[in-house]
Formats: C-alpha cells, sequence, structure tokens
C-alpha cells in the first residue's frame, strides 16, 4: 500500500514526500513561522501542498465572531496573505535543510529532485471548482509582488478542489 497523508478530511498520495509540518526542522521553529502540509517531489516538479477545508468568499461577512464581522473581502485577503506566507515560509525551511543549515537532514525514505520547476498547490476540500480561479488569480498576484518568488523561484500556482485534486492523483481513492 502506497503511504497516505490524512488532512482536512482527505488522503493524500505520499510517496516521495518530506511531511514538513511534522518535521524535526519545523518544530524546533518559532510558532510564528508556518509551513504547509508537505513537500512532494515527483518528476521534475518540487510541489509545496497546503489543505484547506474552508475558504472566504470575498463577498460575504465573516459568520464568526471571532473574526469581529470582517468582510468577506478582508477575511479572503488575510487567507491569501496567511497562505503566501506558508509556503514562502516552507521555501525558505525545505532550502535550509537541503543546503544544511539545519542539523537534521531529509527523511532516509525521502529523496529530492533536482533541476525541479516549483509548484504551489492548494486544495480545498468540497469547495466548487468555479471558485478556485479567484483564489489562484490572487496567489498569483501576491506572488508577482514579491521580486524574490517571482523573479528568482518562479512558481506554478495550483489552486483545485478535492475532485480535481483526485483526478490529478494528488489525492488516493
Amino acid at each position: 500500500m502506497n503511504k497516505t497523508i490524512f488532512e482536512r478530511g482527505m488522503t493524500f498520495v505520499a510517496d516521495n514526500v518530506f511531511h514538513i509540518e511534522k518535521s524535526s526542522q519545523y518544530a524546533e521553529l518559532d510558532d510564528r513561522l508556518k509551513t504547509v502540509e508537505f513537500v512532494r517531489a515527483k518528476n521534475d516538479k518540487l510541489m509545496f501542498v497546503e489543505a484547506k477545508s474552508s475558504f472566504p468568499n470575498s463577498s460575504n461577512m465573516s459568520p464568526n465572531p471571532k473574526k469581529e464581522n470582517k468582510t468577506g473581502d478582508e477575511l479572503f485577503r488575510e487567507e491569501i496573505s496567511e497562505i503566501c506566507d506558508k509556503f514562502i515560509h516552507s521555501l525558505n525551511l525545505y532550502s535550509a535543510v537541503s543546503v544544511g543549515i539545519t542539523a537534521d537532514r531529509f527523511p532516509p525514505d525521502y529523496e529530492p529532485a533536482n533541476k525541479v520547476s516549483l509548484m504551489f498547490v492548494l486544495v480545498i476540500n468540497g469547495f466548487e471548482k468555479s471558485l478556485c480561479g479567484e483564489i489562484e488569480r490572487a496567489l498569483k498576484q501576491r506572488f508577482r509582488e514579491s521580486v524574490c518568488i517571482s523573479q528568482i523561484w518562479k512558481p506554478d500556482v495550483c489552486v483545485m478542489n478535492h475532485a480535481t485534486a483526485k483526478e490529478r492523483h494528488l489525492i488516493a481513492g
């Protein structure tokens, strides 16, 4: 049976994965730093995968009293910012492990890929496929605003729901 990682109600295929969120390197960091769920090396892609069970609608008010009745647009922008931070922090941590900055190395069953292109993947469980485009455009715009990300790393950005992730063999089943 293939390895899997269960996140946000989805079972992800976890072959050749660095489970960065559960790594000793991440556990030692300040809690202000956030990571994606895992990094998967597959063929010529290094995929940084984040899973969500929901995403704010840019046109609604917040139903959550803890969010102080922020508009949907405010919540949407905050979520985009948080996800971008997760990708950037994860890329930095992954790079530090890769070049030996941290004392620990990758797990023995993980084989880092060489000469890869980066892909930041956001999978939202139970989300309408038609709503993924707005989120993807917002993430791409946010990454374009970062000279380091857009000019040095040049990542692909892909936002999908659980059904598309299953079609692309990111989710088992």
